[in-house]
């Protein structure tokens, strides 16, 4: 599949799991101009926005990665660290209320997309090994 975004060169190797990463990666992008024009209440939004996405692409991912017989243990808990990450970066974010660095606006927007990029990249390479063995279309019936 080919992405728009920073996710040009990755793919977990199945259409939903890879929309749903486009997904987030536009969530997180749509927070800049937010950043830049310091409206903390949108970015709090967008921040509960984001929350909401990645508990849903962390279920559609489990239950994929269940159809293909895949031990989700593990990434379970590397799912349970993503948010807690970006949990703390909009605790950072929200106790500035708009009172931002040029510094911490670039961070937000770098830290976030760089989490999402390591889970892909990094904390799905097993499920991507196993997702490969499956047609690109494959989901759970």
């Amino acid at each position: 599949m080919p992405y728009s975004t920073k996710f040009s060169s990755l793919s977990i190797g199945n259409r939903i799991i890879d929309s749903e990463h486009e997904k987030l990666s536009g969530v997180i992008n749509g927070m800049s101009n937010l950043i830049l024009v310091n409206h903390a209440v949108a970015l709090s939004v967008q921040f509960k926005i984001l929350d909401n996405c990645l508990r849903n692409y962390f279920l559609l991912e489990e239950n994929i990665a269940r159809a293909a017989n895949f031990d989700f243990t593990n990434h379970k808990l590397a799912h349970q660290l993503l948010l807690h990450k970006c949990k703390s970066i909009q605790d950072k974010m929200m106790n500035k209320e708009g009172n931002w660095t040029k510094f911490e606006r670039d961070d937000c927007i770098d830290s976030l997309n760089d989490f999402l990029i390591q889970h892909v990249k990094w904390d799905s390479a097993p499920l991507k090994k196993v997702l490969d063995t499956f047609p690109y279309d494959f989901k759970p019936s």
